[in-house]
């Protein structure tokens, strides 16, 4: 438990939602912002952590991500066709040993925690593993990721993710669990309807994978291509299914799953996808490091996105398809792949953007919200607060608090 009052001094503090104070303090009481404000008290009934030197923000949320993937490091091949690394995924996912899968999600975890990531976006598809998630640091939104293309199961997965959510209502202060239809190649039209139901009964997120592969455009405008040869060879393609002739997210939208929709991905739209996104208050998460690794040649208008209000996040993905999980190289390769964002507004997807992207209310630092922060170590007072996070040579930040408690210090504590 934080302690009850305390105090953090710094050089520089920036809400992400419009304020900003230069040399004062944060009072945080019982892990939720009391109040924040420039030049220090004289004096102060509590604990005070000097970090009058630093920058501080609110923490990075990595708004989507496979954690539970990530004994998969290094074992898949890069493939020139996107349902090989499928297979690929699929084949060596099986495999793995149980225990590595656990051991690579804790070092992974403090991979992510020590690069400022203070809240996690998951898809996950072993339940068995909500154990292991109840023990790491950071709040989450855990999302119960589900496939079945066949529309004989939906009734049947349905009830499995509809279980689950009964059985772990709200799983925790610091958990929700939520919904993951896979993506439009993966599952029915019955089990859309179905999870979104589920989950406006249950008043839980439902997000998807969105547009990813130009293959899946091709699938659902025709019925062919290579994801109708990869369902029939797993035996799950369902002959009764009638392409429905247009994009992903218009299909989204007809199937009526489009509405507050986290949609991962959206490398391929167009205007009136944009249009409907926006009309439906649907959010997106884009994931540098995976549309690199994929090797990409288009990828999602975020600059598009934003001006039309939709909520931007960014996500990491899996180490299936990503090299590390460290949200300071991947706001590093946002920048890269964003030249008319700002480097102040790559931060704002890295932290509010995520957090709207995810569906969660309370975000920000401001007051009565949790005290969910990072902070950087001034090394040249003469420079932006936001060129600060993207210098060469941090690969950490310097502090990261989570409701209240530090659960990384990478700093020299003064006095």
């Amino acid at each position: 438990m934080a302690d009850s009052l305390t105090r953090i001094l710094f050089q520089k503090l920036v809400t992400m939602s419009g304020d900003d104070y230069d040399e004062g303090e944060l009072i945080i009481d019982r892990g939720r912002i009391l109040e924040i404000r420039s030049g220090i008290s004289d004096s102060f009934d509590g604990v005070t952590h000097d970090r009058s030197d630093c920058l501080i923000l609110p923490g990075f949320v990595n708004a989507h991500c496979h954690l539970s993937l990530s004994g998969l490091k290094d074992k898949i091949p890069r493939q020139d066709r996107f349902v090989d690394w499928i297979e690929s995924v699929v084949t060596e996912n099986r495999v793995l040993p149980w225990q590595d899968r656990v051991e690579a999600l804790h070092r992974e975890t403090r991979t992510m925690v020590e690069s400022g990531v203070t809240t996690l976006g998951d898809y996950f598809s072993h339940p068995e593993l909500l154990v292991e998630y109840q023990s790491l640091p950071f709040r989450q939104v855990l999302f119960l990721e589900t496939i079945g293309f066949q529309s004989a199961l939906a009734e049947e997965k349905t009830r499995q993710v509809e279980s689950l959510l009964e059985k772990y209502p709200g799983s925790g202060s610091r958990i929700q669990l939520a919904v993951a239809p896979h993506a439009p190649y993966s599952v029915s039209p019955e089990l859309f309807k179905a999870l979104k139901k589920l989950a406006v009964k249950m008043n839980v997120r439902v997000s998807c994978h969105v547009a990813e592969d130009e293959e899946e455009s091709r699938f659902l405008s025709r019925g062919e291509g290579e994801f109708l040869g990869f369902l029939e060879k797993r035996g799950v393609y369902d002959h009764q299914w009638v392409p429905p002739g247009v994009s992903p997210v218009r299909y989204l939208e007809q199937l009526g799953i489009l509405d507050h929709l986290t949609a991962i991905h959206l490398n391929y739209l167009d205007e009136l996808d944009i249009s409907l996104l926006a009309g439906r208050n649907a959010s997106g998460v884009f994931c540098p490091g995976s549309t690199r690794w994929f090797g990409r040649k288009s990828w999602m208008p975020v600059r598009g996105l934003l001006d039309q209000g939709i909520a931007v996040g960014l996500g990491t993905d899996s180490l299936a398809s990503n090299e590390s999980l460290s949200f300071l190289r991947e706001i590093r390769l946002a920048e890269d792949m964003l030249p008319d964002l700002h480097r102040s507004e790559i931060l704002w997807l890295a932290t509010i953007g995520g957090k709207q992207a995810l569906g969660i209310e309370k975000f920000g630092l401001e007051p009565d919200q949790p005290a969910d922060l990072i902070g950087f170590r001034y090394q040249n007072c003469e420079v932006d607060w936001w060129d600060i996070p993207f210098e060469a040579d941090r690969s950490k930040v310097d502090f990261s608090m989570v409701a209240g408690e530090f659960v990384f210090q990478d700093i020299e504590i003064k006095g």
